[in-house]
């Protein structure tokens, strides 16, 4: 499938709201079977637009949010990384989500890298993906991402389902796009 045309900026404040409604979408299209069904259905929401708001209300000052928009102007996803993270594994890709409807366009991809961008070639980073997430699995093992570790997630509503950490050694370990 060709690549879908978005555009990448970084996120204010004012995309607080959508991003955690990407999240929520996200999170309940792909972890349905994962995570607590009662937190699905409702306490998501309200979880999601609190630590949304918080983030950009008292940003990190290595906190980089980016959200993906369509060529109309609707979101389509977001990535959030924050930078030396880790002395050992490098930057963290916390979160990257697109729409559901719009997986399979590269957009997630695009985030990744965008995210990515301002890292030097020699500099690590890392994100935690759940286990049972093959689909999210086989996208990080595409991008160059190793399993370096798997540990239970500590989210009450993941009920302690084992995450992997995916880890790129040098941030020039990402493929170039074809």
């Amino acid at each position: 499938m060709p690549s879908h045309q978005i555009t990448i900026r970084p996120a204010v404040a004012a995309d607080a709201a959508t991003i955690a409604a990407i999240h929520c979408e996200s999170w309940r299209d792909a972890y349905a079977g994962l995570l607590d069904p009662a937190y699905l259905a409702g306490p998501v929401e309200a979880d999601r637009r609190a630590v949304w708001a918080d983030r950009f209300s008292n940003p990190s000052p290595t906190q980089t949010i980016l959200l993906a928009e369509t060529v109309s102007g609707d979101a389509a996803g977001f990535v959030c990384l924050f930078r030396d993270h880790d002395p050992r594994w490098g930057s963290l890709v916390d979160n990257l989500h697109v729409r559901p409807v719009l997986r399979g366009r590269s957009i997630g991809e695009q985030l990744l890298r965008a995210a990515v961008a301002p890292l030097g070639a020699d500099e690590a980073f890392h994100l935690w993906v759940f286990e049972a997430n093959a689909g999210g699995v086989r996208f990080y093992q595409r991008l160059g991402g190793c399993v370096a570790g798997r540990a239970p997630d500590d989210m009450p509503a993941a009920r302690g389902a084992p995450i992997l950490r995916m880890v790129w050694q040098r941030a020039a370990d990402l493929p170039s796009r074809d």
